[in-house]
């Protein structure tokens, strides 16, 4: 990393602050390491609560989204003012006492609590301390930084998860709709055919009535017989519309329950959609925040020894393949010529050679790749005499440092 010591250790290395020491008073919002305020606002703080305080500090939130509403106390812990005030009150009511008992244990027992707590997934006092403890070493805060940061990553991944649900959800949500749509034509159809044998009963009671009264004054034994079919036709013609009647109005009133049920599931969707969409967006801007704040830190100028690779060709075999972007921007924001291969060896190692052997550098996360990729990085590497990194994990941080080591080298040659 280029220049990213904190305000804190500059003025300790200048003589303006005393070295840490024990029981020395909590860091303000505005004196944390820069990196930090993005988390902090982001896991510290509900949306309710950052409103409110830019409310009581007189700043207007109307029509600002929750990022704009988040950069807006991010941006104020440049210098103290009424905003960062306001915002360091609140942090040290909600966890100052917690995070006065953390500041009084040793180095070594703090970061264990916090692994602890880290673990849990309840861990918002724990780092609260962290960051506003004044004597809290490079090391310890490197290593919260990654902890916080590989779980950004996580909440990435959970955000794609929840976006894969949300169109899932989209799509029963629609699928019931139609299935909805179509029940209530079939209960309108249904209706008009209740009516219709309504009718038709009716008729039928009528023509009985006449049949019988025409009847009694039909003395001829072959009329009298012929009635007597045609009420026996006329009887079974209305038991029979009784009874398609009875069974349409049971087959109505089930379609009725049922359109109550489906009407009650798409509100309970609409529910969780709203909810999905709010999580979302949570995640997108804590997300984006944390990459934000990251690649600050990793940022440098032209008078850094690092600041070009000379349109050096890098190639990163393995990691995560959807990190595959931030690899690119890294390598390309210091000069570089990025190149990407994931690893996997089921088109055999000749496209694998023919990237090394026109890289330049080339770095290959253990913990992202398989034994047998691996050691024919390494084998490649030494046939071809190119500069293998085997780096721990497939972290942006882990690659950032190598191409600092990288450089620093380059600069002590010259």
């Amino acid at each position: 990393m280029c220049q990213s010591s904190s305000k804190v250790d500059q003025a300790r290395s200048e003589g303006a602050l005393p070295a840490p020491l024990a029981g020395n008073s909590p860091l303000k919002f505005w004196q944390i390491e820069a990196s930090f305020r993005c988390p902090v606002i982001g896991i510290c703080l509900t949306p309710v609560e950052q409103k409110h305080l830019l409310r009581k500090a007189g700043v207007s939130i109307k029509n600002r989204s929750p990022y704009e509403i988040h950069e807006l106390l991010v941006a104020s812990a440049q210098s103290e003012n009424q905003v960062s005030q306001k915002v360091d009150r609140l942090l040290n009511h909600k966890y100052g006492r917690c995070a006065a008992e953390l500041h009084r244990l040793e180095e070594k027992k703090f970061i264990g609590r916090w692994h602890a707590a880290f673990q849990t997934g309840h861990y918002v006092p724990e780092f609260w301390a962290a960051v506003s403890r004044p004597d809290l070493s490079r090391e310890a805060e490197k290593e919260i930084f990654q902890a916080i940061h590989m779980s950004m990553h996580a909440n990435t991944e959970s955000a794609a998860r929840s976006r894969r649900q949300l169109g899932q959800l989209k799509n029963d949500a629609a699928e019931r709709e139609r299935r909805v749509r179509g029940l209530q034509q079939g209960r309108k159809a249904l209706q008009t055919e209740v009516e219709a044998l309504k009718r038709r009963l009716a008729r039928a009671n009528e023509r009985l009535l006449y049949t019988e009264e025409e009847r009694s004054g039909r003395p001829v034994a072959p009329d009298l017989m012929k009635l007597r079919r045609r009420t026996q036709e006329l009887e079974r013609e209305n038991r029979r519309l009784a009874e398609t009647l009875a069974g349409q109005t049971a087959q109505l009133t089930a379609k009725d329950r049922r359109l109550q049920l489906l009407t009650e599931e798409a509100a309970r969707l609409a529910r969780e959609l709203d909810a999905q969409k709010q999580a979302e967006a949570w995640l997108r801007n804590e997300a984006e925040g944390a990459l934000r704040s990251f690649f600050e830190i990793n940022r440098c100028d032209v008078s850094c020894p690092e600041f070009n690779l000379c349109r050096k060709r890098v190639l990163i075999v393995g990691g995560i393949s959807r990190m595959e972007a931030l690899y690119r921007q890294l390598i390309e924001s210091s000069g570089g010529v990025f190149e990407y291969h994931d690893g996997y060896l089921n088109g055999g190692a000749k496209h694998l050679e023919n990237r090394l052997k026109r890289s330049d550098i080339v770095i290959c996360p253990v913990n992202g790749n398989s034994h047998a990729a691996c050691a024919l990085v390494k084998n490649l590497g030494k046939k071809h005499n190119k500069p293998v990194h085997m780096l721990a994990n497939f972290s942006l941080s882990a690659v950032s440092n190598v191409i600092a080591r990288y450089e620093a080298g380059k600069s002590s040659e010259n």
